[in-house]
């Protein structure tokens, strides 16, 4: 959410700055302002203009920030691209646990409300789709690897989801962590395809068809796992 408060355009000498309040904030307040600005800034211009045409001065201009500011905040542009992404997946987190603890607790319906909470934090604000299964492809391999241990995480929600089923008794107790990655997997691909079209399906049939994908999967689980373990 941007930040109400702004500095003063014009920056002061370093010197007279650092280590005591200036318009009423400290320095440690004005520097995470200034964070704060740029993780946003980010934000709306690697959605909107793309990660690789958004020079670094175009995003201080965009945050109000001076450029040596930027430096102190963060040591390349890819950090401020982890930094992005990292208000992204908090965001979708925070949605889903917050579905999840709403839940009665009932398997199915927890299936539908994690669903629907991930799908709407990516969705409802497109710029966090564009951030976290496009920008952020391909622009290093350490942060490949990160965005793969974000899909592994919420791979390890839906798995802890199945592992109700298993406790009630629903499907054979197996390691379904991979079958979880599969259906993570076809979630990301879903939104990708959503982003990418011209006439895009209705934000809830994406919901209901995913709904439809897990409830198939899990309930075939026990015929299937059955049949194949003999």
């Amino acid at each position: 959410m941007p930040e109400q408060l702004a500095e003063m355009s014009i920056e002061r000498p370093r010197e007279a700055n650092e280590g005591r309040p200036y318009g009423g904030l400290s320095s440690e307040r004005r520097r995470l302002l200034r964070r704060s600005r740029l993780v946003e800034a980010g934000l709306e211009l690697f959605a909107t203009l793309g990660y690789a045409r958004t020079p670094i001065e175009r995003i201080c201009e965009e945050a109000r920030v001076a450029t040596r500011h930027f430096y102190e905040l963060f040591p390349d542009k890819e950090s401020l691209l982890l930094a992005v992404l990292d208000k992204v997946m908090d965001h979708a987190r925070a949605a889903v646990f917050r579905a999840i603890a709403s839940s009665s607790g009932d398997p199915q319906e927890l299936i539908r409300l994690g669903i629907s909470a991930f799908v709407h934090a990516y969705l409802d604000d497109p710029r966090h789709v564009r951030i976290a299964l496009f920008e952020v492809v391909g622009v290093s391999r350490e942060l490949e690897r990160y965005r793969r241990d974000i899909s592994r995480e919420f791979a390890r929600i839906i798995e802890r989801q199945i592992d109700l089923l298993e406790a009630e008794g629903s499907i054979p107790r197996r390691d379904y962590s991979l079958l979880a990655m599969a259906l993570s997997g076809a979630i990301n691909d879903l939104l990708i395809d959503w982003e990418n079209s011209d006439d895009p399906y209705p934000v809830e049939r994406i919901i209901d068809e995913l709904v439809l994908l897990f409830q198939a999967v899990l309930r075939g689980l026990g015929t299937f796992v059955a049949e194949s373990e003999e």
